[in-house]
């Protein structure tokens, strides 16, 4: 009874840490196609790609144009030049003044995908979804 107590005990912490693997990365596919799609290259700068395509220009000006679109649901973020694995830093620091924004111009879903220096987001993979 004791072997089998003790080689549980020793065993639980190999199980438990075998199992702490991230989810695998999750693909984009595109369910509103009148979402809002923005391409962030660093902290401060982004363009709109959908509905239409504007100069790259700090993030506040490129919001006032969001602000003046009609309203829409779903809001998609590609973050181009994004290094994170899982998020992190960067992420907060890129998408937290863009969340916000979007939120407030009444954006039920945001989405935040990693770019790969395409103007498309169906299939990139997604960093965090809000809904």
């Amino acid at each position: 009874m004791k072997i089998i107590v003790l080689s549980t005990v020793l065993a639980l912490p190999i199980l438990l840490t075998s199992c702490a693997t991230p989810p695998p990365p999750q693909a984009f596919h595109k369910i509103d196609g009148a979402a809002l799609v923005i391409e962030s290259t660093d902290d401060s700068n982004c363009r709109m790609l959908q509905p239409m395509i504007t100069d790259r220009e700090p993030n506040d000006h490129v919001l006032t144009k969001v602000n003046q679109l009609p309203q829409h649901e779903t809001a998609v973020v590609i973050l181009e030049n994004y290094t994170e694995q899982q998020p992190g830093d960067q992420f907060r620091d890129r998408s937290t003044s863009l969340f916000v924004a979007l939120r407030g111009a009444g954006y039920k879903h945001i989405v935040f995908l990693q770019g790969k220096g395409v103007t498309d987001p169906e299939g990139l993979v997604t960093v965090a979804k809000y809904d």
